[in-house]
């Protein structure tokens, strides 16, 4: 025992300029605790929580005690950040549906979006609404215009008749929530246009000029380049994604390629190689300038400026900020003529990103692009310098071979750093992800993006059709490759809602395998196996119904049976991914009721208010309000359980049942859905 503990604080002593590298790491683990609570702390809390960590720094040196009180004051940070962003975004949410209103908005955002015939319609976000009704509406809404409409742009006042509902709460309990997400987007509510939208005025700012500049970039694509590579470009360009088919998000999802097309570390990191090489190279070009001036110094703030703009223009996407953190952070270092790439550049970039977005924690893309970010920078630090001194010592075969080797290593490491993340967020994963990018990322690197950002650069001055014309190939070839990858046996392999206690063993024992260099490191493997084991304890459940009443599904551990194949659609493909189900198919339905078993337990659905069957021993789920209570039965569920509670899911026994309800697991908080009865809504 002895022996042991003088190996972890020897280790830890070795270890010790590692540590500021979990500053971030505790600070997330602050932000969320605060999410998981099932109700909303009081402000005060967030007070005393800033205050106990300004006194965890006056006393902070290299004991074990003092570290461990500024670990516990860097999470009660995170928490009081959390916190108080919450508190003071404030976002009104619609809890139940409005009668159609004539509403008066500013467009601050559109979006194209295609149908399944391929024709494009149009989905806004309007702020500042107006309106004669009692209700209290939201500060921004998303609206959904379908049909034949006059093209709307960032800035217009519109007059327009609408349906608003409340955005729907997580399809299981404990599953994404789009709530939450709407909430700290500042959007309250989403409806459809019943009426032509009436243009009122115009006006100009500088972030609807940038909303419009975005707008008309996307435009260009999608108008001057053939379905779907507009869609493409636009969403590599603009960030705008709404208009690429589900059919090719599909493919690039099966393929393991979906990060591209997200605006992410990738394009803003090739981006930003491409303008410094071409400030450079051009500075070079003119003998004054190069034998007066710095010209990395000069190529170094060009490339601030010009990644800052694009990320403008990308609309501020969480993997796009962590990039242009660490860029703005190597760029800073070759003006003060220091390297600055590493791990701490990863922790810092993190930490800030957390610290202006901590809701960001949460999100897919934060979780993913450092995943990959920190699993690169850690397998690189192991391995740099043996591979360097063997380059060194050989031949051009030898750098040849590390550049291909590179290439494979790189996609190793990133593969399986987001493996984790990937199965616990979107319940699939693909073996041939690794073949995938080692073609794909070199042809966005070397090919798709240069050529993009070369169309933007020349299309103004009427130089833009050649590298548009490289583009539109080369995003065909991608495609040829996501689609030939994605139809390859083993592409998309559905995997189960693991438990949660699985996923945060793997993370925490795969931070500590890559932010510390000491051997001690390699005790991260124990955390990381104990969860890959345990993520096949947690039984799926066995009967789904979603909280709108209209759709319940019941598993049997291969097939997922629904009462309806053509309501839910949506709710029903995410209830698949979950469950790992291997098809969806419908129930038999007779005169306003489906009838089915599990385990020699009857399951009555019945979606007509007429028409309520009662049956001893039996599971009763009625999408109707109860007429009559059924005291035989084994359980009923009626539609003011789901209007109270929402989504439930439910695990069966022969002789006991486990309920668990959306509403329950959520808690109170400021973005969960409330049910409000009639008696207390305006007038």
């Amino acid at each position: 025992m002895i022996q042991l503990k003088s190996y972890f604080v020897a280790s830890f002593l070795n270890d010790f300029q590692r540590w500021p590298l979990w500053i971030p790491v505790f600070f997330g683990i602050g932000i969320s605790f605060y999410f998981s609570l099932s109700i909303e702390p009081s402000p005060g809390w967030a007070y005393g929580g800033i205050g106990l960590f300004v006194i965890s720094l006056f006393i902070v040196r290299l004991t074990t005690f003092r570290l461990l009180l500024l670990a516990i004051g860097l999470t009660t940070l995170g928490f009081s950040n959390a916190l108080l962003r919450t508190h003071f975004l404030r976002t009104e949410m619609l809890h139940y549906a409005l009668q159609p209103l004539l509403l008066d908005g500013q467009v601050s955002r559109v979006e194209l979006k295609p149908t399944q015939r391929g024709i494009l319609y149009q989905r806004i976000l309007l702020t500042d609404l107006q309106a004669e009704t009692a209700e209290k509406l939201p500060q921004k809404i998303r609206l959904t215009l379908k049909g034949k409409r006059e093209r709307l742009w960032p800035g217009q006042r519109i007059r327009v008749l609408a349906k608003l509902s409340p955005i729907a709460d997580p399809s299981v309990p404990g599953g994404f929530d789009f709530r939450r997400q709407a909430y700290f987007n500042g959007i309250g509510a989403t409806g459809f246009a019943l009426s032509i939208p009436e243009i009122l005025s115009t006006s100009s700012s500088w972030s609807t000029d940038l909303e419009k500049q975005r707008e008309k970039i996307t435009s260009f694509f999608i108008q001057n380049m053939s379905p779907p590579l507009g869609a493409l470009a636009a969403a590599l360009i603009t960030g705008d994604k709404s208009s690429i088919p589900d059919t090719v998000r599909e493919d690039f999802i099966n393929s393991g390629l979906a990060h591209i097309l997200a605006i992410s570390g990738l394009h803003l990191s090739i981006i930003a190689g491409v303008i410094f090489l071409l400030i450079r190279r051009g500075i070079a070009l003119i003998p004054f300038l190069s034998l007066s001036y710095n010209s990395k110094k000069i190529a170094a703030i060009g490339t601030i400026i010009m990644s800052f703009l694009y990320l403008m223009l990308s609309g501020f996407g969480v993997p796009a900020q962590r990039s242009f953190m660490m860029i703005s952070l190597v760029m800073g270092a070759i003006l003060l003529d220091r390297t600055a790439l590493s791990m701490r550049t990863v922790a810092f970039a993190a930490f800030l990103v957390l610290l202006i977005i901590p809701e960001s924690l949460l999100s897919p893309s934060f979780q993913l692009s450092f995943a990959a970010v920190i699993s690169l920078i850690a397998g690189y630090e192991v391995w740099k310098n043996p591979v360097a001194h063997w380059v060194a010592g050989g031949s051009w075969l030898h750098s040849f071979l590390v550049y291909s080797g590179g290439l494979v290593f790189t996609s190793l490491l990133a593969t399986g750093a987001t493996l984790p993340f990937t199965i616990y967020l979107f319940h699939r994963f693909s073996l041939h992800a690794i073949e995938a990018n080692l073609v794909a990322v070199p042809l966005t690197t070397l090919v798709i993006m240069p050529s993009a950002l070369l169309t933007c650069l020349l299309t103004p001055i009427g130089l833009g059709t050649w590298p548009l014309w490289v583009l539109e190939k080369s995003l065909g070839l991608l495609i040829q490759i996501a689609a030939l990858v994605g139809s390859w046996p083993g592409a998309n392999i559905g995997v189960a809602q693991p438990p949660l206690f699985s996923f945060i063993l793997v993370v925490l024992g795969s931070l500590w395998l890559c932010l510390w260099q000491q051997p001690w490191r390699r005790w991260g493997v124990l955390p990381i196996a104990v969860g890959v084991f345990g993520a096949g304890w947690q039984e799926p459940p066995h009967l789904l119904i979603d909280g709108f009443g209209k759709l319940v599904g019941l598993y049997d551990g291969k097939t997922l049976y629904v009462n309806s194949t053509r309501r839910g659609k949506f709710t029903a493909e995410i209830w698949k991914q979950y469950l790992a189900a291997q098809e969806i198919k419908g129930l038999i339905c007779t005169e306003g009721v489906c009838r089915t078993a599990y385990k020699n337990i009857p399951i009555l659905i019945s979606h007509d208010q007429d028409n309520q069957p009662c049956e001893k021993g039996a599971i009763l789920i009625r999408l109707e309000p109860s007429h009559t209570p059924c005291t035989e039965s084994y359980l009923t569920i009626d539609w003011y359980d789901l209007w109270r509670k929402g989504g439930h899911a439910l695990w069966l026994g022969l002789t006991m049942y486990h309920v668990k309800q959306v509403n329950t697991l959520q808690g109170h908080r400021p973005w969960t859905r409330r049910a409000v009865p009639r008696k207390e809504r305006p007038k």
